[in-house]
């Protein structure tokens, strides 16, 4: 595996960078304090924009690891930040990590994600050299859901009761794709190397 590290990554429409500091306000702004965002989430929105400055912070200084890989997703057609995505969880061991994301409700229906998702999986499996990337969804999210199969997500099976949350135990679905299932939908964005910016 090659710990690289988040580095840039472009696609059709957006930009993948690092997340910086100053960044929060419009983070904060676009997606962190919506609840249709946060809705599939273990996690509630963020009320406080002061805590949310202080996680933003955290998040910046996490790449300082090589072994770190968040983007925040840069609209190019006006510099606009609409979302979040990221491989976490890694195991170096059996080359595998999971990805989560977030998008700004005022960007959804447009493709993105799919797009993103496509580029990420391409630097999970063509540059840093994981085998394996998987995603759960809660029960009822049936766009994410579309996002990871358009992707080569298969689904796996479902997590009974995993989250408690707004007084509900909650199911989740286990999707995963395979390096050598995303083989088989790669398209000339997702080839090796396509995308990343050095």
């Amino acid at each position: 595996m090659n710990m690289i590290g988040t580095q840039n990554i472009e696609t059709q429409r957006c930009l993948l960078r690092r997340i910086r500091p100053e960044d929060y306000k419009n983070m904060f702004e676009n997606w962190a304090k919506h609840e249709s965002v946060c809705r599939y989430f273990p996690f509630d929105p963020i009320e406080d924009i002061e805590v949310y400055r202080e996680k933003v912070l955290g998040w910046s200084q996490n790449y300082e690891s090589d072994a770190y890989f968040h983007w925040v997703i840069e609209w190019k057609q006006t510099g606009a930040l609409i979302g979040t995505i990221n491989l976490g969880n890694l195991e170096a061991s059996c080359f595998m990590s999971d990805t989560c994301y977030m998008l700004s409700p005022d960007h959804w229906g447009m493709g993105i994600m799919t797009e993103v998702l496509r580029a990420v999986l391409a630097y999970a499996f063509y540059e840093i050299g994981l085998n394996r990337v998987q995603a759960e969804v809660f029960a009822g999210n049936t766009a994410s859901e579309h996002v990871l199969m358009k992707c080569g997500m298969q689904f796996e099976g479902i997590a009974r009761q995993k989250y408690y949350k707004n007084g509900a135990f909650i199911d989740t679905a286990q999707y995963a794709v395979l390096r050598e299932d995303f083989e088989q939908i790669r398209t000339p964005c997702t080839t090796k190397a396509a995308g990343v910016i050095r």
